[in-house]
């Protein structure tokens, strides 16, 4: 499939950049708070097997991270229903954008920061719900589901049953999108070991590189009034 035959959120490159910014995110977030923001799983398991040992204020803040990531969620489907262009995708990355940015001039208040990110971050979740890697739908922020989804198309790939060149392809998308939170993940890890909080301005910049090229995509296609 042509990538000038798909809509801008749908593309591999657009996969990858979305996916690539949910391990980053993640990881930061685990590695600087003790809590996740975009897998509220992991959140409320942590909570479960950590409730004895884990620090009672690490608890509280994945508590926080749960109730205001469902918070932004819900919120974000109110914004969706009042979009009026193509540009609302744009919209629903700035809160999250602008909060990676300005995080390491802050002073040090996780109780507020953390939130504030979990809020962001369950806006961007609505936001690019329902997003497909070219027509193979994906989760941005868990993996999960992809990775179940590559082993399922590798597996008829190697089988020879059925649509060979579509399994082939499958396998091919959900490897990507599989490997590109893995790397986003490994990257932040490392760069959190360099650079410590300005490590999150790698979700900032790739934030950012998708807000261009979708917004660049929407012009150019002409796509303003039509991809709501």
């Amino acid at each position: 499939m042509e990538s000038r035959n798909l809509l801008p959120q749908n593309t591999r490159l657009m996969a990858n950049l979305l996916s690539f910014s949910g391990g980053a995110l993640d990881v930061f977030c685990h590695m600087y708070y003790h809590s996740l923001v975009a897998t509220q799983t992991g959140n409320i398991l942590l909570l479960v097997a950590d409730w004895r040992s884990s620090n009672m204020y690490y608890n509280l803040l994945r508590c926080f991270s749960i109730f205001f990531f469902s918070l932004g969620f819900l919120f974000g489907m109110w914004f969706k229903d009042q979009r009026k262009n193509a540009y609302w995708r744009v919209y629903g990355l700035l809160p999250l954008c602008v909060m990676t940015a300005i995080l390491p001039f802050l002073p040090s208040n996780p109780l507020i920061e953390l939130p504030i990110i979990a809020f962001s971050a369950g806006i961007m979740m609505k936001t690019f719900i329902g997003s497909q890697i070219e027509n193979h739908p994906f989760v941005i922020f868990m993996t999960s589901g992809n990775y179940r989804r590559m082993l399922t198309a590798l597996y008829y790939a190697i089988q020879g049953s059925g649509d060979q060149r579509e399994y082939r392809r499958q396998a091919v998308n959900y490897s990507f999108v599989v490997g590109s939170f893995v790397v986003g993940a490994i990257v932040a890890a490392v760069l959190m070991h360099f650079i410590h909080i300005w490590s999150i301005w790698l979700i900032t910049l790739s934030l950012i590189t998708i807000m261009v090229y979708y917004s660049s995509e929407v012009k150019r296609l002409g796509l303003k009034e039509t991809n709501l």
